[in-house]
């Protein structure tokens, strides 16, 4: 005859302990699905970031053009106005 007190005394403290680490699994794989979500999250800012970066690189070389430009169209005002202060100048000065 199997000594089922011995059996079930020996079954019965491991229950608790089986138990519990059961639900330290589930903890365990909840707690992975949120590492894997932060990882997600961060994979995607990323992404997002580097987005960014390229349009901020973009607006860089765009405001680079602009000001280029706005230089050159300062030097042709300038230009333009030396060339009609001398012109009303000259204009002035014949007149007399």
């Amino acid at each position: 005859m199997i000594p089922w007190k011995f059996i079930l005394g020996w079954l019965l403290p491991s229950i608790p302990d089986i138990i519990s680490t059961v639900k330290t699994l589930k903890k365990e794989q909840k707690h992975e699905t949120v590492v894997l979500n932060d990882t997600a999250r961060v994979l995607e800012l990323e992404r997002r970031l580097e987005t960014q970066l390229q349009l901020i690189e973009q607006l860089t070389v765009q405001m680079a053009k602009l000001e280029k430009a706005y230089q050159v169209v300062s030097f042709l005002a300038l230009f333009a106005l030396v060339l009609a202060l001398i012109a009303l100048g000259l204009i002035v000065f014949q007149a007399r």
